[in-house]
């Protein structure tokens, strides 16, 4: 129904192994979008709520988000000890003379944490301009393994109703505007807007504190002020380690450590692996694994699928 209009819409692309990435809105904002009083679910056990699926059809009727709401609170959680890495990949408004880019309370790259925390996204209608403003908000979220769990749809495009703003940029975070034009925050929570909360012990290693005492960690630390490091074993290969034994592996290597070359054959002279047995080959070589030089007649190279190997 209508509460479609207020939520950045996810779609499933893949089933998490794990199944325990949870996503929804508490009672209390549910209470100020949608007029009723309970949780909203919008994923459970790694899968979207039925009521998200549809989101095309959704779009088409969706109203502006009212003027009287100025972000929307999300509560995520990664239960278990599954982890999940989420990226904001789009946070754009299309008429910035009314509204400008909006914001998110936590760093645009991440892992989701374990206790439920609140993600906010604000709304920050500009100055005196009266208006509608579309805006885009994509988030993608992925597994340890690096599988898409979660996408926002390409070209999803949400309205903002924006007028004459008393607290230009909006109050955060529980904050309200007085009557001094200036925000009023919430035990926790200081800034201009309200935007910033405190942590003590502060989060360390590039950690960001997005509520009291709740610090959302980059890959490769976790912790409750982002204090470890994930990594304990080493990546091989020009490979990064992201997650307790998991590697990114660079184009033509796999495994636990990147260790285990796609090539079924090494490549000859120089090459590198750069996918499944594909050779790039150094200058003056060529073949689909590199043995073949200038000297060699361009015949066609016997693939390590035919079971033959190659002479040099």
């Amino acid at each position: 129904g209508s509460l479609t209009a207020y939520l950045p819409d996810l779609s499933t692309v893949a089933n998490s192994q794990q199944g325990s990435l949870y996503m929804w809105i508490d009672a209390n904002q549910a209470r100020i979008l949608i007029g009723f009083e309970e949780d909203i679910l919008i994923v459970s056990e790694g899968k979207m709520a039925p009521f998200t699926t549809d989101f095309r059809k959704a779009q088409q009727r969706m109203p502006a988000i009212p003027v009287n709401i100025q972000n929307v609170n999300f509560t995520w959680q990664a239960t278990e000890q599954a982890e999940y890495f989420y990226e904001f990949q789009t946070l754009r408004s299309m008429d910035v003379d009314i509204m400008d880019n909006p914001t998110v309370n936590v760093p645009l790259l991440g892992s989701v944490p374990r206790r439920p925390s609140v993600v906010q996204v604000g709304f920050p209608c500009l100055g005196d301009q009266d208006g509608v403003a579309a805006f885009e908000v994509t988030i993608l979220v992925m597994d340890a393994g690096g599988n898409i769990i979660l996408r926002t749809p390409h070209n999803a495009i949400f309205f903002k109703t924006c007028q004459r703003a008393k607290c230009p940029g909006g109050c955060r975070n529980g904050g309200f505007c007085n009557e001094r034009q200036v925000c009023e925050c919430q035990d926790g929570f200081y800034g201009p807007h309200c935007e910033k909360a405190l942590c003590s012990p502060r989060c360390l290693n590039g950690g960001l504190c997005m509520s009291p005492g709740v610090c959302i960690c980059p890959p490769g630390y976790y912790g409750d002020s982002c204090d470890k490091a994930n990594c304990s074993i080493t990546c091989l290969n020009g490979g990064t380690c992201f997650h307790p034994g998991k590697c990114i592996c660079p184009a033509g290597y796999e495994g636990p450590r990147c260790g285990i070359s796609k090539c079924l054959q090494p490549c000859r002279n120089g090459g590198k692996c750069t996918g499944k047995n594909k050779c790039k080959c150094d200058k003056g070589f060529h073949g689909d694994l590199c043995s073949k030089g200038k000297s060699n007649p361009p015949t066609p190279d016997t693939a390590p699928a035919s079971g033959r190997t190659e002479g040099i």
